[in-house]
């Protein structure tokens, strides 16, 4: 039993009984590209092993395989790693919505109906930035020739900052998850450390977060193994 006493805020309580709150921000574009060079690299090392052992030649390029993952299991694991017990509270994702040349791309209309599935999910939002196209300079965009034109992304940093900062301040959350390697937010990082909040920062294998360390309180590499548990059914 925990005595509460109005000298304290409740939140000091829930630290002192193990009931920590969590919530997970998600940079989704930033994860997805570091996941997929993770597993174009494994992949090709994988490829080497394989043709060492076999004696055949070695190759150099190979077919990048990606497992789909579910990106309601993620956050669950991923609170799961942290060294004290914590209650998952809510996962916000953001990620860019193509405008409407880039939609008429297959595979980019796949994915952002994807995303927009994820609304579906319980305790789960989806904050959409943009993603825009603009022509190369002397070019006509051409959706099927990416050499005619560059993408600008739009509102994630922002968005997330914006977010986590008033989450932090409302008293949301005892410690936000940044699913992200983007140094751009380390100065988010540093006001909630200001304001007492803990915050980990979570990459990929082959993601450098040892900028990360002196404005972090952990610094978790999720792989293949961690990966293999969040598949999507």
């Amino acid at each position: 039993v925990v005595w509460l006493s109005s000298r304290q805020p409740f939140s000091y309580y829930r630290r002192s009984i193990g009931m920590l709150r969590a919530m997970v921000f998600i940079d989704f574009e930033n994860f997805d590209i570091s996941k997929y060079n993770y597993y174009r690299a494994k992949c090709l090392e994988d490829a080497k092993s394989a043709a060492l052992a076999a004696g055949t030649p070695v190759p150099t390029h190979v077919q990048t395989v990606v497992p789909k993952l579910d990106f309601n299991k993620i956050p669950k694991e991923v609170v799961n790693l942290l060294s004290n017990p914590h209650t998952l509270v809510k996962t916000f994702l953001f990620a860019p919505k193509p405008d409407d040349f880039l939609i008429t791309d297959a595979k980019r209309k796949s994915t952002y109906n994807w995303i927009t599935g994820l609304k579906n999910q319980d305790y789960f939002t989806v904050i959409e930035g943009q993603h825009v196209a603009r022509p190369v300079a002397g070019a006509t965009m051409d959706i099927n020739n990416p050499a005619t034109y560059y993408i600008e992304e739009k509102g994630t940093d922002v968005n997330l900052a914006t977010h986590v900062l008033t989450k932090g301040f409302h008293n949301a959350f005892d410690t936000a998850i940044i699913m992200s390697g983007d140094t751009d937010y380390i100065p988010v990082m540093d006001i909630l450390n200001t304001i007492g909040k803990n915050v980990v920062v979570v990459g990929v294998k082959g993601q450098n977060l040892f900028k990360f360390k002196h404005h972090t309180d952990a610094q978790l590499i999720l792989d293949d193994n961690f990966f293999q548990n969040c598949l999507r059914t």
